[in-house]
């Protein structure tokens, strides 16, 4: 059974915090060892807000939070963690980084196999079917050679993070949506930023 949580910004409130020591309770392992997966920015293990989110985790009461570089750090790290929380930044250049180190085939199926894994902003983005809506709405943010960027594939659920603020700054965004929704047949679930999706198997919920 797959076991994701997904938000717009890391452990941001109360009911997305409980919701995310309820995914790591999924886990039967006994180490408690938080994977962070930090390639969606160019600072990596450096950048402030991953600093941040390591920090937030351990004051949670994980003191083992480890941050992973895909491009160099051994896979197996993410095979013995209790869960693996995929940080924000730019999905371009999170799948980017997956695909050139084999391992964004490989973290599929650790979720296939039931790994708990949270999912935060861009990280949320690339556990779905695709970056497409992402290509259509920023096409000067995909350096990638096809407008159709295949993502994890963990879930079958589009997510559009920050909604509320991203509409905020643009009114053309939300008819850009229901545009790109009704061409392609799918729907997108539109989070804004103190909220969040619990799925565990085929139940899906929203955290507010």
């Amino acid at each position: 059974m797959k076991h994701l949580l997904l938000s717009s910004r890391a452990l941001v409130t109360d009911a997305i915090k409980q919701a995310f020591l309820a995914l790591c309770r999924q886990s039967d392992n006994q180490r408690d060892q938080i994977v962070i997966i930090v390639n969606a920015v160019d600072e990596g293990k450096r950048h402030p807000q991953v600093l941040k989110l390591q920090q937030t985790i351990q004051d949670m009461g994980f003191q083992n939070v480890t941050l992973f570089d895909v491009d160099v750090d051994d896979f197996q790290t993410l095979v013995t963690a209790k869960a693996i929380v995929i940080s924000g930044g730019y999905e371009f250049k999170l799948v980017d980084h997956l695909k050139r180190s084999g391992m964004l085939l490989q973290l599929r199926a650790l979720i296939n196999q039931g790994k708990p894994v949270y999912g935060i902003s861009a990280g949320a983005i690339v556990l779905g079917p695709d970056l497409d809506l992402f290509a259509t709405l920023y096409l000067e943010d995909n350096f990638l050679p096809a407008n159709h960027v295949p993502a994890i594939q963990a879930m079958d659920v589009y997510i559009c993070p920050h909604y509320d603020r991203l509409c905020a700054a643009d009114a053309t965004l939300a008819n850009q949506i229901s545009d790109w929704e009704h061409q392609q047949h799918v729907q997108v679930t539109r989070l804004n930023d103190e909220q969040g999706l619990a799925i565990h198997g085929d139940l899906v919920r929203l955290v507010l």
